[in-house]
């Protein structure tokens, strides 16, 4: 027992002396698997915090990207999930916040301030786990699940949610042809704001992503005008709400680019923000690229925006030098507002293990120290049943399924450890 305990100890102290190496993480990932299987999650959380800046990589090509717009299809059976014994994680305490107390999010330089101090941003892209892409649909909105859920958020020290709002799904008459009706569901409206309290009782700010599941007519010249005359009539309900901290204007624009053009697509974006900027003023606004092409549109909305946002779902080796590309581009805040890694599901971007998974977050996170950017928002808080996941929903399974830092029973895989260290204060 002494001689292994003795061997233990040296394996640990080298492993935490090539951590040093600036690269451990990136080039010697079957050392740390193998340091982490021997010795537990404390080896890698170590190493991971360990790491210092790295030399920039080439372009980024990413791999995977989430489900987007298409109109929502409500799933013909949805599973009966049953608990497993294993008990819940221990949740933050749900705190009253007092709406009048609160204060808006503001920029100073590439960084965000709240009362006065830096905010770094620790936030989480969220879908409840029965009814995702499905969230505020009326008749499906839960707010009871949503705050349960959202405990677990804050039990790993989250302050930031990102939430999205299916465009044809608030109009509550998703049938009618989008020419002819556009005028959100007042239910649809009250779920949100109910969602809204639920977020500041937790103490989380909220950033809301509009137009998702759009019908891609709405870009074209001659239909601009719709998503104005929705805007009027979504807005006026979330003026000044210090519960937001910014309007995402639409998840992933860049395949609309891709088949409608850019020609339509960046008009539609300013003629969008100048509505939301008359109706709105306070409320700072974003765009959450999934950007396949290292910020080719950023610059022409960049005088319309408040900060600059990107989604990354490739290889870890290639986030230092997109770190590195987007600090020397601009002066704005810049948040990785999308990354994760699936544990399971067909095909390549499920052959992850939960290992692979906290390894790929603690990589993340020692970057993002390491460039000193602004925060970033992972994808995504839980499983999903098969079938449930996407817009239109997957048949069957698929990695989309596999993304959560929770279980389909709640309880944590190995990253939540990880995101908790990282996010603890100080």
């Amino acid at each position: 027992m002494e001689d292994a305990a003795f061997d233990a100890e040296i394996l640990f102290a080298l492993s935490l002396s090539l951590c040093y190496n600036r690269a451990i993480m990136l080039t010697r990932r079957n050392f740390l698997k193998l340091a982490a299987a021997s010795l537990g999650s404390a080896v890698a959380t170590a190493c991971g915090r360990a790491i210092s800046t790295p030399t920039p990589t080439p372009d980024a090509t990413p791999t995977r990207l989430p489900p987007t717009a298409a109109p929502s299809i409500t799933p013909t059976a949805i599973p009966t999930l049953v608990p497993s014994p294993t008990p819940m994680p221990t949740a933050a305490p749900s705190i009253t916040a007092t709406p009048g107390a609160l204060e808006l999010v503001t920029i100073r330089g590439d960084q965000f301030f709240l009362h006065g101090a830096r905010f770094p941003i620790k936030g989480l892209n969220y879908y409840p786990m029965r009814h995702p892409w499905r969230m505020f649909n009326v008749g499906e909105w839960d707010a009871q699940e949503t705050e349960r859920e959202l405990q677990l958020a804050t039990g790993l020290g989250a302050n930031v949610v990102r939430v999205f709002i299916d465009y044809q799904a608030s109009l509550g008459n998703p049938a009618v042809s989008f020419q002819f009706y556009y005028s959100p569901s007042p239910q649809y409206i009250a779920n949100v704001r109910e969602f809204l309290g639920i977020a500041a009782r937790l103490n989380l700010k909220v950033i809301v992503t509009l137009f998702d599941g759009m019908d891609w007519g709405i870009y074209q010249p001659t239909n601009q005008w719709i998503a104005e005359e929705y805007l009027k009539e979504f807005l006026p309900a979330f003026v000044g709400d210090p519960r937001i901290l910014s309007w995402d204007l639409q998840n992933e624009p860049d395949r609309a680019i891709s088949i409608v053009g850019a020609e339509s697509v960046i008009p539609f974006f300013r003629r969008v923000s100048a509505q939301i900027r008359a109706l709105d003023p306070q409320h700072l606004q974003t765009i959450g690229w999934i950007d396949r092409a290292r910020g080719k549109y950023f610059a022409a909305l960049d005088n319309d925006l408040d900060f600059w946002c990107f989604h990354f779902y490739d290889k870890i080796e290639n986030l230092g030098g997109l770190f590195q590309f987007y600090k020397s581009t601009t002066t704005k805040p810049v948040l990785l507002e999308e990354f994760g890694l699936a544990t399971g599901g067909p095909g390549f971007d499920g052959a992850h293990t939960e290992l692979d998974q906290m390894l790929h977050y603690s990589s993340v996170f020692a970057l993002l120290d390491g460039y000193q950017m602004c925060g970033s928002v992972f994808w995504i808080l839980t499983d999903f049943p098969k079938g449930l996941a996407g817009n239109p929903p997957i048949p069957g399974d698929s990695p989309e399924n596999h993304y959560g830092v929770f279980r389909l029973d709640y309880s944590e895989k190995l990253v939540a450890s990880e995101i908790r260290y990282s996010w603890k204060p100080g």
